[in-house]
Order: C-alpha cells, then structure tokens, then sequence
C-alpha cells in the first residue's frame, strides 16, 4: 500500500512538471539572445560595481527556462483620437521593436516583470516590477482558456492595462482589477487624452 501511494506521488509529479512545460511557450532564437544580453550585462556590471544591486543580482541569474516573453503594446494616442471607438482600441495598439516586458518566474515561486530597452546593439534592463508580474498571474489564473484568449499588456502613458477574450468577448482590466467593457474602455482613454490634451494648451503636462 505504502509503495501504491508512492508510486502515484511520483506519478502526479511528473505529470504536474509536464503540464507546466507545456504551457510554457518556447522562446525564439532571438528572445534567447535578448535573455543573455540582459544576464551578460548584469553579470558584468555587477562585477564592476563594489555593490551589486538587488535588481542586478537577480537578472544575472535567470535562466531561459524562467522567462515568458509578454504581448506588450502601447497605444497610439493620436491614432485612437482619430476615431476614438471601441474597436479602435486595438487598431491603435503597436508593438514597439526597441522594447519587451518578461514574465520572470523565480525557483521560489515567486515572479516579477522586467522591461528591457535597446541601447545601441545591447539589449539593457529597464524596470523591474515585483506587483506587476504577481497581477498578471491572478489575472490569467482567472481566464479559463489563457492560451487562446489573446492576453495583452497595453501601455498608455505611466498607466498598464490587461486586455484579453473570455465567453462574453473581449475585456479589459486595470491595475486595480477593475473589469472594464470594450464601451468602458473606450471612455476611460478619451476622458485622459482629453484631460492630457487641455493641459497642453495651457502649456502644462499631465502627469499620469
């Protein structure tokens, strides 16, 4: 019976790791060589330095097995303005070649965000964010088909929004975990490029 019970423990575990495997997507040629980038340039940078910073220490140590590269786009604001509908959202989206947000998951669980920036031919770390990468967790962990739902991280401005596709369609969320409709969206953009635009002619900048 002991040995029953071992063998099935054994068994589930190799399956949970196979399922995990799975669900991790691939990385490309050059995502890989966008990950050694990151971690050669930690790595020697922390070594120059007497002391070696949190950030520096952790993105010298990450592996390809570790990371998850997002569907990160901004939106064009002058774009969406044109024609600023629901389904003008995502034809103002952009993905800019210059710039990624990685999903990090780290040996203790536990996992963070990191944006990287082109410099030259070197690809440097930019921001770490420890909340962020434990929000878009929750968030997919919510979403019952994750691989099909066309999850995106949308930048606009200082904010990040989620979109993504469930039964009743597309949806958007905020930071907050405010669930917000197409329509919802669609209002909250305009009413802050309103608010961006009236600080411009007053010759002021809106902070967001």
């Amino acid at each position: 019976m002991k040995l029953l019970s071992y063998l099935l423990i054994v068994i589930s575990f190799i399956c949970c790791n196979e399922m995990d495997k799975s669900y991790q997507k691939e990385l490309t040629k050059e995502q890989k060589s966008i990950v050694e980038s990151l971690v050669s340039f930690a790595d020697s940078l922390g070594r120059r330095s007497r002391s070696s910073s949190n950030m520096l220490s952790k993105i010298a140590t990450i592996g390809s097995d570790d990371v998850e590269f997002l569907d990160f786009y901004r939106l064009d604001m002058d774009k969406f303005y044109e024609d600023p509908t629901p389904e003008n959202i995502l034809l103002s989206l952009y993905q800019p070649d210059d710039f990624f947000m990685l999903f990090v998951r780290e040996k203790s669980k536990s996992s963070y965000t990191l944006t990287t920036e082109k410099q030259n031919s070197n690809w440097i770390p930019y921001t770490m964010m420890h909340e962020f990468g434990d929000k878009i967790e929750n968030a997919k962990a919510r979403i019952q088909d994750v691989e099909n739902s066309d999850f995106r991280i949308i930048q606009f401005e200082g904010l990040y929004f989620y979109t993504y596709q469930n039964k009743e369609g597309r949806v958007y969320e905020d930071m907050r975990g405010k669930i917000l409709t197409p329509g919802m969206m669609c209002d909250r953009l305009l009413t802050i490029i309103n608010a961006i635009k009236q600080a411009a002619e007053k010759g002021e900048i809106l902070y967001i």
